[in-house]
């Protein structure tokens, strides 16, 4: 059935105003969880003391290779009533990551949780303070081997996952600015760059930054968009409402804040269905993935035939060069070119 204009728009102030509330639902939830840990780390009694312990032992033994995964965001469906609560943050185009620098290693694993990288680095937790350890939320640039911070769950002997984006962003900017992670040396075979953060409290410095063309040097990496964070926000390993995310064309549609007129939109972007297009993009993008992980399951059953048939030509090789092999030996034994009383017997192979 095709839905009309009006329904389309209505449907998409629907889930705009549901993530409104989910978002006032999980700020809350987070806050009386802060408030709680607080609570908890106050003396307590031994037997309290304990079985926070054997709770939180038991939970870390369900989990399976790294248990973290990036935050990952959802559209921003509407404009929020608090905007000065929320900051922004410039995105380059690459390959979402998490980096653990843990037991004097670096890894850096994709958001599914494969490692796909392995470097030494000056983060704490590699080449100094072994003993802790360092995750941050990047964005890799193959272009430019180099990794982009967003976010942070860890640094060093600080667990920042519990606390709200404004410390944690104030938190990795004291720590860049005592270390220059960007520069490449005998401890740090990659570049790691800490992005800026924008308060929208400062309505100035938001609006220069959308007025700047290219964001990043020579357009390099090119800007992906922009990611929303609201500041009293922790850290959740999971989609949440509270990081968003907008293309650059969308800026103007959705916030009334124009961009720069070289962030061009694509042909099928119109201006007044913007809430459509973010549908037909996620309509698309599953569809793409549900295309490649069939591809992905027709290769590894084709790649499985090969190598049964591999084995099966590989066996009946070997079962032919055996019995070629005792052919060989009997035929140069009527000939006499072996010297039967040489010291060690013919191999199993020939016999």
């Amino acid at each position: 059935m095709n839905l009309s204009f009006q329904d389309l728009y209505k449907k998409g102030l629907d889930i705009g105003e549901q993530q409104r509330r989910r978002q006032k639902d999980l700020l809350k939830q987070q806050k009386l969880r802060r408030q709680q840990e607080q609570d908890d780390s106050r003396p307590l009694q031994k037997t309290g003391k304990t079985q926070a312990k054997k709770k939180s032992r038991k939970r870390a033994g369900h989990q399976k290779g790294i248990p973290w995964r990036p935050q990952l965001s959802e559209w921003l469906r509407h404009k929020p009533e608090d905007l000065n609560e929320w900051l922004l943050v410039p995105c380059p185009t690459g390959k979402r990551c998490l980096v653990v620098a843990s037991s004097g290693i670096t890894k850096a694993y994709s958001k599914s949780g494969w490692m796909f990288m392995e470097m030494r680095s000056s983060l704490p937790g590699d080449w100094q303070l072994q003993k802790s350890q360092t995750v941050l939320d990047c964005v890799y640039v193959e272009d430019a081997d180099t990794f982009y911070v967003l976010d942070a769950i860890s640094f060093g002997q600080q667990n920042l996952q519990d606390c709200q984006a404004s410390f944690r962003f104030y938190w990795l900017r004291a720590r860049f600015e005592e270390n220059d992670f960007a520069k490449i040396g005998e401890h740090n075979e990659k570049p790691f760059v800490l992005l800026d953060h924008h308060d929208f409290e400062d309505t100035s410095a938001v609006e220069q930054v959308l007025q700047k063309y290219p964001i990043f040097p020579e357009n390099k990496p090119p800007l992906d968009g922009f990611l929303f964070y609201h500041k009293d926000s922790s850290y959740v390993c999971q989609v949440t409402p509270l990081v968003c995310w907008l293309f650059p064309f969308m800026m103007q549609d959705l916030l009334g804040l124009p961009v720069n007129s070289s962030y061009t939109s694509p042909e099928d972007y119109q201006s007044s269905q913007a809430l459509h297009y973010m549908d037909e993009f996620d309509r698309k993008l599953a569809e793409q993935r549900k295309q490649f992980k069939e591809q992905k399951k027709a290769a590894n059953v084709q790649e499985s035939q090969h190598n049964t048939m591999e084995a099966e030509e590989e066996a009946d090789s070997d079962e032919f060069a055996s019995l070629k092999g005792v052919l060989d030996h009997q035929r140069r034994l009527e000939l006499g070119e072996f010297d039967m009383d040489c010291a060690e017997p013919p191999t199993a192979d020939v016999c």
